[in-house]
């Protein structure tokens, strides 16, 4: 049995980690999994794909106007159709009106999509394209499949869809084996080191970087020997190496691009702080430094409060407000204890709750193929 699975790119950060556990354990259950590939960049993943023997298409999709609609069509309904597939995974949202069409011409029972972040819903010609085509996917979708409580309820108020249409399924990653990584590192931890906070996503605007940039700067002017990690790329890397220089803080924030040693770094952390947007849907990199065991810091929005049950897992602090993440940050540094404790509580839901096998569990139950 074939199980498709379309990916924008094979980035290092979100949906293309989620897409590596589901095929380890797909094929591990003795499916056949393909991944198709929209964008030929970025390609941060594809060793790891590799490795696992996933077979991969290439489907070089580019800005082609109304012409790629038709191109992606026809790729999809012939790799359907080549690869005999019985169920399809996408992870573009948008994009998975033409791939559900196209996949349900060539005789696949079950087309599922994923939703990981909360839609904008500004009324803006794109948003209203982008509606237009969630509708056109609706009687070739199964389920809509939302990261969470907050995006399920954004998808059906944005996008008209039907609760019934919709289905809550978490982000998941090998927490197991993020933890383990994270506690041989956090042993190895040389004494001395300056207090450490680090943050693990994209370079983009549904992030906010800056404020946890500004935070640190907030400390050291308060005399807290910090010093910032900010694990990720995107296009706004120029801009927050200005921003960087303009504050001063070349030596104490750091840029360290994509990377494959996030357990080890998440253990050589003082504090992980997720500065975000209400546009943020679950976060991958949030669940990871749960089971890390790394005292944590949000943005005071709806999927941070879901996902650390209201603040009692990890302080909350105002988005975009520095001197709240500064001083939430000072609140870890002056009781470890106290954050010590929500940290292991943290890591005890992360890895009975997010685990990649309950994720692929959840998605093979959508698919119809959780029976074997």
């Amino acid at each position: 049995m074939t199980i498709v699975i379309f990916l924008t790119s094979l980035a290092a950060e979100g949906t293309p980690r989620m897409a590596l556990s589901l095929c380890e354990y797909w094929q591990a259950a003795g499916y056949r999994v393909v991944v198709a590939v929209l964008q030929a960049e970025p390609r941060d993943l594809a060793r790891e794909f590799d490795a696992l023997g996933v077979e991969r298409v290439d489907l070089c999709f580019g800005d082609q106007g109304l012409a790629r609609y038709f191109y992606l069509m026809l790729r999809t309904f012939r790799l359907a159709r080549q690869t005999r597939a019985r169920a399809v995974l996408s992870m573009p949202l948008g994009w998975h009106a033409v791939i559900a069409i196209a996949s349900r011409l060539a005789g696949v029972r079950h087309v599922v999509a994923h939703v990981g972040n909360y839609p904008s819903n500004d009324e803006t010609p794109a948003f209203r394209k982008f509606r237009l085509l969630v509708q056109m996917g609706r009687p070739f979708t199964y389920r809509l499949a939302c990261c969470s409580r907050y995006v399920r309820d954004g998808a059906v108020a944005a996008f008209g869809v039907r609760k019934a249409e919709t289905v809550v399924v978490y982000n998941g990653a090998p927490l197991e084996a993020i933890s383990r990584r994270a506690a041989v590192a956090r042993e190895t931890r040389p004494a001395g080191n300056p207090f450490t906070i680090g943050m693990v996503a994209t370079l983009q605007r549904h992030k906010d970087q800056p404020t946890l940039i500004r935070a640190i700067r907030n400390l050291l002017d308060q005399g807290i020997q910090a010093r910032l990690w900010l694990v990720g790329e995107g296009a706004r890397r120029e801009e927050f190496d200005e921003l960087i220089s303009a504050l001063s803080l070349d030596d104490a924030a750091m840029l360290l691009g994509s990377r494959n040693d996030v357990p080890e770094i998440l253990g050589q952390l003082d504090v992980f702080a997720l500065s975000t947007t209400p546009d943020e849907g679950l976060g991958i990199a949030l669940i990871e430094a749960m089971a890390g065991g790394t005292p944590i810091i949000a943005s005071d929005v709806p999927a941070c409060q879901e996902v650390l049950d209201d603040g009692a897992l990890g302080l909350l602090a105002a988005p975009g407000d520095p001197t709240a993440f500064a001083n939430a940050i000072m609140a870890v540094h002056n009781d470890p204890a106290a954050a010590t404790d929500r940290a292991h509580r943290a890591r005890e839901k992360a890895l009975a709750v997010f685990s990649d096998r309950a994720m692929a569990q959840s998605y093979a139950a959508l698919l119809g193929i959780g029976g074997r």
